[in-house]
């Protein structure tokens, strides 16, 4: 079935045959409710969440002699071949010659044209922490700081000290939003997560095809027409509080649902072709969204994609350039298509993960780490170009916390803070979303364009 002609029948499914025409009507909802919203342009987040934790160290690779020599040797088995590494530009001075790892070709190209930045050992910090402080515990530390659950949490909340309750994308969506808007800036292609929860705006999930179809439900369908009594019935009592927003929350997934496909139905076809991986899938849906964002009425969107297997304790020589590959082709396809529809400048991605990997093998892959590398994709972004400090590849150097587990030179707040400056939070907004922020000297970082 073609995406429009089912985009379509899911019309039918979430609102019943008078869908097509309803969906008029919401949009002129959108319009009203959104009418107080100050921005004037269009801006869109896309966070890529790399779920496991990301070997990044071998992301990057170092190409002068000397320095591939020190990272061939602690890497081991590990190591990518130098002559493998693909050169990039850079004009930060700390790097005579650096190369981006083979699988990462298709992002290559879009780097070297000035549309992807790298930023380097970014961590959940509290406070900056070297190794002598750390050792010496004059610092405060995020706890569990190799555990998966506790640093995914603390990437999406930037307030590791405490169990936090919304993430830093859902305390953005609280401050930018009026509280009236059908559809949430949140828009998740990987169901509920925290780092888009916030105390008003909550995330609103889709799948690879667009809004879930509440078919079970729908009385406008002959075949279902039984179906017209459960809605009745949850209509008719709603005098507690419970069974008042059940219908409530009935009623609204049906409205949003048809509302968000009908959208998706007046989109363009993109040219632009996706590699036909999960992953990639959910970036095409990403830019179909922001395809019709005008028809939504959304100015400001917020979205979270997630992509896991990234926990490559064993078999990492085979499974994690194929990773990186999909991860590559994936993006080069989503940047493409928001230079197609002529929104790249206005569409920043970005990458996010548990923690990085050890800097030594564990004889088959590496295990859990700290600090690690990330790429910014955009029109905005200041690219080719490096941000923040490699760190050193050897073991036991001032970088290393023991183990081979990178202490983070850059923190999730500053990185969160200058993604956030862009996308339209003013300085003094940015420490109520990122509580930490003020323990580090530099806010932005640079990567985007004022």
């Amino acid at each position: 079935m073609q995406r429009r002609d089912f985009l379509k029948r899911s019309l039918v499914g979430l609102g019943g045959a008078s869908s097509l025409w309803a969906t008029t009507s919401q949009f002129n909802l959108v319009n009203a409710a959104t009418s107080a919203n100050s921005f004037t342009d269009y801006k869109a987040l896309v966070c890529v969440f790399l779920l496991g934790g990301n070997d990044s160290l071998n992301m990057l690779i170092p190409t002068d002699q000397r320095a591939y020599d020190q990272y061939a040797a602690t890497r081991q088995n590990l190591a990518v071949a130098r002559n493998a590494a693909l050169p990039i530009n850079v004009t930060n001075t700390q790097y005579s010659s650096v190369g981006l790892h083979p699988s990462l070709a298709a992002l290559h190209t879009i780097y070297e044209q000035g549309n992807m930045a790298l930023v380097a050992n970014v961590g959940p910090m509290i406070e900056p922490a070297s190794k002598a402080d750390i050792l010496t515990g004059r610092v405060m530390l995020p706890p569990q700081l190799f555990s998966h659950s506790d640093q995914q949490n603390h990437w999406q909340t930037a307030h590791p000290q405490q169990a936090a309750l919304t993430g830093w994308a859902g305390r953005m969506a609280d401050m930018l939003s009026d509280g009236t808007e059908p559809l949430s800036m949140n828009l998740s292609m990987a169901g509920n997560n925290l780092w888009q929860t916030g105390s008003q705006v909550l995330p609103f999930a889709l799948s690879s095809q667009g809004a879930e179809i509440l078919e079970g439900i729908n009385p406008d369908e002959e075949w279902q027409r039984p179906n017209a009594a459960f809605l009745d019935r949850i209509h008719a009592n709603t005098d507690g509080l419970f069974a008042s927003q059940f219908a409530t929350m009935v009623d609204r997934t049906r409205t949003t649902g048809g509302l968000v496909n009908g959208a998706l139905a007046l989109g363009p076809e993109l040219s632009t072709a996706f590699p036909a991986t999960r992953f990639a899938e959910q970036m095409r849906l990403v830019a179909n969204m922001i395809s019709v964002q005008q028809h939504l009425n959304q100015p400001r969107q917020i979205y979270f994609v997630a992509m896991g297997g990234w926990d490559t304790h064993d078999n990492q020589l085979a499974d994690h350039p194929a990773l990186l590959s999909e991860l590559a082709n994936g993006m080069a396809a989503f940047y493409n298509a928001t230079a197609e529809l002529g929104v790249s400048e206005q569409v920043t991605a970005f990458t996010a993960s548990d923690f990085g990997r050890t800097l030594t093998s564990n004889g088959d892959g590496t295990d859990h780490g700290w600090g690690g590398n990330h790429l910014v994709l955009g029109g905005a972004v200041q690219g080719a170009d490096i941000y923040g400090q490699l760190p050193q590849m050897s073991l036991g150097s001032d970088d290393d916390l023991g183990d081979g587990r990178i202490i983070p030179t850059l923190s999730v707040d500053q990185y969160a803070a200058t993604l956030a400056q862009w996308f339209g939070l003013a300085d003094n907004e940015l420490t109520e979303i990122l509580p930490n922020l003020n323990n580090f000297n530099q806010h932005n970082l640079g990567f985007l364009a004022e």
